[in-house]
């Protein structure tokens, strides 16, 4: 029996910003609910939501939901709850949004209301196609750096990701701290080291060159001191005055946010590191970039193709 067709609870938003969408409730990991994109099910839109407001976990055949230290609380059948399990008909409020949790129907596909994104299978086909060529001399670059090399991984990215840091016992630590950090350990921003002559950084940019995985960086500074610092980058204000999360360890986000940023942005995101290393939108280009006179100087050079 498929995933799709297995017996279960899920969970649909009856009144909101996404109101008729459903997520499926994992077996495997907890569901996460908030407006952050981290979240499972994210409602950016909701402004009433927390970042990460509450959990539904799957426990030895039960549906414990789980509030998240969330602002204004979670309502279950309309009582605040910290930590309740649920039962098919139950009705959950968090922030604006009403959710209903319901059984789900045999063979019926559970998708968002937005276009699916593409499978992992038709994604690990494309980076084969598009960043591999390149892995090696990527590798032979980073390989280069006088300081130590360190990497921001998106666990969430790539389930190979998580396996890979297990089997590797190179020193990583998730950038989340608390609750939130154990919440979120297999799926958020991870921090790794990659000494000299590591094996894991072949395997990093052999698997995901090309479908970022992370950002690269080196710095003097130890490890604790980096998590720090970076840590320090995961909450921004928006125009708005309102915080958001800052995927500054997406090569999509950062290539593109370095550039415009002032003298004072760049004086604080370069104060531990030396340099932010990763792939171009070409994955036959490599990207680095350092900081002088308050601005960020961006350094592109072509990588040799494989094969």
């Amino acid at each position: 029996m498929s995933e799709d067709q297995e017996a279960g609870l899920v969970l649909r938003v009856i009144s909101g910003p996404l109101a008729g969408q459903t997520a499926r409730i994992p077996g495997d990991r907890p569901l996460l609910v908030g407006r952050a994109p981290e979240s499972d099910l994210s409602i950016t839109s909701d402004g009433e939501l927390s970042a990460l407001h509450f959990s539904v976990e799957q426990i030895d055949g039960s549906y414990l939901l789980r509030d998240l230290g969330s602002r204004n609380g979670t309502h279950v059948n309309r009582e605040r709850a910290r930590e309740v399990s649920l039962r098919d008909g139950d009705e959950i409020r968090a922030g604006g949004t009403l959710f209903a949790v319901a059984r789900r129907e045999v063979g019926r596909r559970y998708a968002p209301t937005e276009p699916a994104p593409p499978s992992r299978r038709a994604r690990r086909t494309a980076v084969l196609a598009t960043g591999a060529p390149f892995a090696a001399s990527a590798r032979a670059r980073l390989r280069q750096e006088r300081s130590p090399l360190f990497a921001v991984l998106d666990a969430a990215r790539d389930p190979r990701i998580r396996l890979l840091l297990g089997e590797a016992g190179e020193q990583t630590a998730s950038l989340y701290t608390g609750f939130q950090g154990e919440i979120l350990a297999d799926v958020g921003p991870t921090l790794v080291h990659l000494p000299h002559g590591s094996r894991l950084l072949d395997a990093l940019v052999d698997g995901g060159w090309g479908d970022c995985w992370g950002v690269f960086l080196t710095s003097d500074r130890p490890f604790g001191d980096v998590r720090k610092h970076l840590r320090r980058f995961l909450l921004v204000e928006s125009g708005t005055g309102k915080q958001q999360y800052f995927r500054f360890y997406d090569p999509r986000v950062l290539r593109g946010f370095l550039p415009t940023c002032g003298p004072r942005k760049i004086e604080a995101l370069f104060e531990e590191v030396e340099a932010f290393t990763m792939e171009a939108e070409d994955p036959g280009k490599l990207l680095r970039f350092t900081a002088r006179g308050g601005k960020a100087l961006r350094e592109e050079s072509a990588l040799e193709r494989e094969g």
